[in-house]
């Protein structure tokens, strides 16, 4: 009972403050009534009598992705899994290749050619 009279108490006191400040807002020429607006209706949410235009403060949750279940494997895909896991880890053997229309000499290159001269020209 005591709690109920001091609410009851404390909500007129909060109504006499509202109506202070629609009182002082008649006065006040209609470019100081800003600030004074903004107390009214600050005082209306803290009555519960006007919904607050701030966010609520603080973290907004995000909810988890949600991951679908994997879909259960068919015979044909696991078949095929088996044949290319079968193929990894195997090495092809090197296929010699003939190239025909490349012009192979068994000559040694030009810069070789000269260091050869030139140790036979010691020579005699």
């Amino acid at each position: 009972m005591d709690n109920d009279t001091t609410n009851k108490q404390l909500e007129k006191q909060k109504d006499k403050s509202l109506e202070n400040l629609e009182r002082m807002l008649e006065k006040l020429p209609e470019n100081a009534r800003k600030p004074i607006l903004d107390l009214i209706n600050k005082r209306k949410v803290e009555l519960g009598l006007l919904k607050s235009e701030l966010k609520p403060l603080g973290y907004k949750l995000k909810k988890g992705n949600v991951k679908p279940k994997p879909k259960p494997q068919t015979k044909q895909s696991m078949e095929s899994l088996r044949k290319i896991a079968g193929n990894i880890g195997r090495v092809k053997e090197p296929v010699e290749t003939n190239f025909h229309d490349v012009d192979v000499k068994d000559e040694p290159l030009k810069k070789e050619k000269k260091a050869i001269e030139e140790v036979d020209s010691y020579k005699y």
